[in-house]
């Protein structure tokens, strides 16, 4: 290892073990410019799995019906105005999926939502996503909320379909939240640990209303360009 990288490393490093509360507490616009080696390449992201080829993303529905009208069209709505207004996304299509269809091809199912992997893993899968419109058997709750929490979910799972995986399953997330650890994790830190993610199962506020903390907005503008 040359010496300059050595140096680095051992900055790094030391950071970590002394300076962790310091740089936990930084805000977006005091991450984005400073200079630590530790701050500058540490949302949490699988980096394999990053969109790289293009910023427009092919969405298709599985088993699209007019029954779910109103609520596919809420999910296109919710990613329109979190992922995509802040970034340089573009999701199309929003059809039904042919059959070897590109991109995010979503499920409609009465079941836990989820997706079968992270980012462009999922490119061109079968069942990538999974989403919940009916909540008879999972979440029931739902049914008295049933607008936001469609909205609310489509949002979380985008941002796995993005390459997100859950905050709480960071190394530095409490440890009460580790507990609740699920999913994929990621290899890259781009913000410092964000409890009010929309990633965050740890959060206060169920997939944080929604809505986009403002450390996941200077992650996903990191990642895919500021719109």
């Amino acid at each position: 290892m040359k010496t300059a990288g050595l140096i680095a490393l051992m900055f790094a490093m030391q950071l970590t073990t002394q300076n962790q509360q310091t740089v936990t507490k930084l805000t977006p616009e005091q991450y984005k410019g400073a200079k630590s080696p530790l701050v500058s390449k540490n949302a949490y992201v699988l980096s394999g799995s990053i969109w790289r080829d293009s910023s427009t993303i092919f969405v298709c529905w599985e088993n699209p019906s007019t029954a779910f009208a109103e609520d596919m069209a809420t999910v296109k709505e919710a990613i329109s105005e979190t992922w995509q207004a802040v970034s340089q996304l573009n999701f199309v299509g929003w059809q039904q999926c042919a059959p070897q269809n590109a991109g995010i091809r979503i499920l409609v199912d009465d079941s836990g939502p989820h997706t079968a992997g992270l980012g462009r893993n999922l490119n061109g899968m079968r069942n990538g996503m999974t989403l919940n419109f009916s909540f008879r058997n999972w979440s029931p709750d739902c049914q008295n909320t049933h607008r936001y929490c469609v909205y609310a979910i489509a949002v979380h799972e985008f941002g796995h379909a993005i390459g997100f995986a859950h905050e709480q399953n960071r190394a530095d997330a409490p440890g009460e939240c580790r507990q609740q650890s699920q999913g994929s994790g990621g290899d890259l830190l781009l913000t410092p640990y964000d409890p009010g993610s929309v990633m965050n199962y740890c959060n206060a506020q169920w997939n944080n209303n929604g809505q986009l903390s403002r450390l996941d907005v200077a992650a996903v503008e990191e990642l895919y360009g500021t719109r």
